[in-house]
């Protein structure tokens, strides 16, 4: 059997020596690592995890002793996992006695507003503390909506006016919750962003809106070539922004929970996620505490719109009851992101197909229109354009529009369709599909 002995020390901060002087909460969280893992604290055992796809958090407030340096070890054992070892960060947080612990906000939408129920769960010392929470504008400037409870209550709030979330229009508003009491003022603060939509599954697959999703998907499994599992963030952005240029609006996670990071720019950016548990193991206590921490980490994620948990009964009644807004999908009959990304791989939004008359112009879009969209149409001669004519259509969602166009009587018809605006993914400009007719 392999094992690995890490060992590292390590100094606290100023800010981290005084928090643990005042006799705030300090834990020890290790972002990803194959395990089973064991870990100490200057020589004190502090925990054991089976299972490290998804982070792992240690109270080492009693281990850590009152020295100017600190050791942490950890015993890595072998595991089914691709690579051996750490692969996520590793931190020392402070957290005040009185601290939020983990929020769960379900938004949602009706076509005209939002609304919010949100469940704060807090320390047993914030008892005797209060919870407010306040809703911010896209630009986070303007306060939407505010509440304050008694820590322990939920929060709601019906009639919101914000925009739905989608893949398409991927609208976010911060959602910023603080505990605080008379004497002590501000104790803790979290801020997460929330995106508002109404999900539901249907036989035909999933619905959004009250709209049925097509999905144009790919799998992803988070393992670099030259790194291993230790995928950086540039390489989590380059996922991102080459499925949205190619059209994918649903990324499928393979083997394990992908980092954290990847789930906030798929929110940011606007991808559907089919999330999924760690496959470490077969059914049975660490296989449901995978499943459980999973759901617990990502339910917040706006962009996450099912479970991938197996097909087993409790596994599935497990996921239910941590999250009963989300159905499951077991579908995986898309491409590999690896292995289409060599292939350039193509989901057209918008196909156009060019005639003697004009150009007949099909929105396979769910909720957004193609008034925003320029479609370039050219005659081509010789591989050079000869005649340009620019123009705009407005086809709503799902339907089939037409663009008259007096095309010149000789060369290649091509229409490019075209961003009129900049996005975070790509610039005005960048071209979303293309038809050709040949000459007549």
């Amino acid at each position: 059997m392999r094992a690995s002995i890490l060992r590292r020390e390590c100094i606290l901060d100023a800010p981290l020596k005084d928090a643990a002087e005042r006799g705030w909460t300090m834990t020890l969280t290790f972002g990803g690592f194959t395990g089973p893992l064991y870990a100490w604290v200057d020589g004190t055992f502090v925990g054991f995890c089976a299972d490290g796809f998804i982070p792992t958090a240690f109270d080492v407030t009693d281990a850590l002793q009152p020295t100017h340096t600190h050791a942490i070890a950890v015993l890595l054992m072998d595991s089914p996992a691709c690579c051996h070892g750490l692969f996520r960060e590793v931190s020392l947080e402070a957290r005040p006695a009185a601290h939020i612990v983990d929020l769960i906000p379900q938004a949602s939408h009706d076509g005209r507003n939002g609304s919010l129920r949100l469940r704060i769960e807090a320390s047993a010392e914030s008892n005797n503390s209060s919870v407010r929470a306040a809703l911010l504008g896209e630009a986070e400037q303007q306060e939407i909506w505010s509440a304050s409870a008694p820590a322990g209550e939920v929060l709601e709030a019906s009639g919101l006016d914000v925009l739905p979330w989608s893949a398409e229009e991927p609208a976010l508003y911060a959602l910023v919750v603080t505990v605080s009491d008379d004497e002590a003022g501000t104790q803790d603060t979290v801020a997460l962003h929330v995106g508002f939509r109404d999900l539901a599954a249907a036989p035909q697959g999933i619905r959004l809106g009250g709209r049925s999703l097509v999905l144009q998907g790919v799998r992803r499994n988070e393992c670099d070539g030259r790194t291993g599992l230790a995928v950086g963030m540039q390489d989590m952005l380059d996922d991102i922004v080459w499925c949205k240029r190619h059209g994918v609006n649903t990324v499928v996670i393979e083997q394990g929970p992908a980092h954290a990071c990847f789930y906030e720019l798929a929110d940011l950016y606007g991808l559907y996620i089919i999330d999924r548990a760690s496959t470490l193991y077969e059914s049975g206590p660490a296989r449901d505490e995978a499943i459980e921490a999973a759901i617990r980490r990502d339910r917040a994620h706006p962009s996450v719109i099912a479970w991938n948990v197996g097909e087993e009964d409790e596994e599935i009644r497990a996921a239910r009851a941590l999250d009963p807004t989300r159905p499951e999908y077991t579908g995986d009959d898309f491409p590999n992101l690896t292995e289409v990304r060599a292939e350039e791989l193509h989901y057209m939004p918008v196909s156009v197909a060019p005639s003697y008359s004009g150009v007949t112009v099909r929105n396979h879009m769910t909720f957004t229109s193609t008034a925003d969209l320029e479609f370039l149409c050219r005659v081509i001669e010789d591989g050079q354009p000869t005649w340009e004519f620019p123009a705009f259509l407005d086809v709503a969602p799902g339907e089939t529009g037409f663009l008259p166009v007096a095309w010149p009587a000789s060369g290649m018809r091509e229409v490019s369709v075209r961003l009129s605006y900049g996005t975070g993914w790509a610039p005005a400009g960048f071209e979303i599909g293309r038809g050709v007719m040949t000459a007549p």
